[in-house]
């Protein structure tokens, strides 16, 4: 059976940004540093929030242009986040952090995320080309 942040985590790997993670650990990041925290912050979701910070995820993780997952809740208008993260222990100062740009990261993703659209469109070619299935 499966566990709650079992299933989450699947959720997350099921976008695009982390289709090439494999989370063997809540902790596990895509090529740009983001956690699965990061990703549910941008989703707004803060239930899931509060299942990842219970199971301990990293909350100092920074991710793309350097940002942690407390800034990226602060960034995309989501208040209660930003409060139940700085509540259990996210560090402030993140709010104010610089961006940052990683050309080899980002590179890194971009070249994962082109693997995963040529995947897809192998299986839609196999799709088209198989024959129709005779209704009985």
């Amino acid at each position: 059976m499966k566990t709650q942040v079992q299933e989450l985590l699947e959720k997350v790997q099921s976008s695009a940004d982390f289709g090439s993670v494999p989370f063997d650990s809540v902790n596990d990041t895509n090529a740009l540093g983001d956690n699965a925290l990061h990703c549910v912050c941008v989703w707004g979701d803060i239930e899931a929030a509060k299942l990842l910070v219970e199971n301990g995820i990293n909350l100092h993780q920074k991710g793309e242009f350097g940002f942690t997952p407390l800034r990226v809740a602060h960034d995309f208008g989501y208040p209660l986040i930003v409060k139940y993260l700085l509540a259990a222990g996210a560090d402030p100062a993140a709010l104010e952090a610089p961006e940052v740009f990683d050309r080899e990261a980002n590179a890194r993703h971009m070249g994962l995320l082109g693997e995963q659209i040529e995947r897809l469109e192998a299986q839609g070619a196999q799709c088209q080309s198989a024959p129709p299935k005779s209704e009985s």
